[in-house]
């Protein structure tokens, strides 16, 4: 069986104790940080949606004056005519 180590384990049981609560607390620290970045992921993902909707509605609450109706779409267009045969 192959064992890789990166330090080998101290015979001494107040050492054993001492390297397992060093990495408990590491493993603690680790949580807690990864905690933090998760709060502050929806604190901003709070923020940048909220201030999306406040721009949205500011947005749609001035109409401009090229709007006419709910289905007029106002753009640029140019109509083709292909009266050449489909062959399949």
């Amino acid at each position: 069986m192959l064992h890789w180590r990166l330090i080998n384990r101290p015979r001494h049981p107040l050492m054993r104790l001492a390297l397992a609560l060093v990495g408990a607390a590491l493993l603690a620290g680790v949580l807690v940080l990864g905690f933090f970045a998760i709060v502050a992921f929806a604190v901003i993902g709070g923020i940048v949606a909220v201030v999306r909707a406040v721009s949205r509605s500011q947005h749609a609450s001035a109409p401009s004056p090229a709007d006419t109706g709910p289905r007029i779409i106002e753009g640029e267009y140019a109509v083709i005519h292909d009266n050449r045969a489909v062959r399949h």
